[in-house]
């Protein structure tokens, strides 16, 4: 399966920076970089899921998250600038 969930959900990420160390058939792993600091992924490319430190993310095909039922998930960031 393909990465492509997976960088189009860095993409939308304000100023993160995606490393692989890893890619094969089934996994791709590396770390995600941004202002506060670097954290360790794994991605699933079967399941889509994209597992990080605290938490583990379900992706669709076009890099949005989704739940359980595969329903899009809205997720607000909040600027630093408010």
């Amino acid at each position: 399966m393909s990465v492509r969930p997976l960088v189009l959900w860095v993409t939308r990420q304000e100023e993160t920076v995606m490393r692989f160390s890893r890619r094969d058939r089934d996994v791709a792993t590396g770390v995600l970089t941004d202002a506060k600091g670097t954290v360790p992924f794994a991605f699933d490319r079967l399941a889509r899921r994209l597992r990080l430190p605290d938490r583990d993310i379900y992706l669709d095909e076009y890099g949005w998250e989704v739940d359980e039922k595969g329903q899009i998930v809205f997720q607000s960031r909040r600027s630093d600038q408010e």
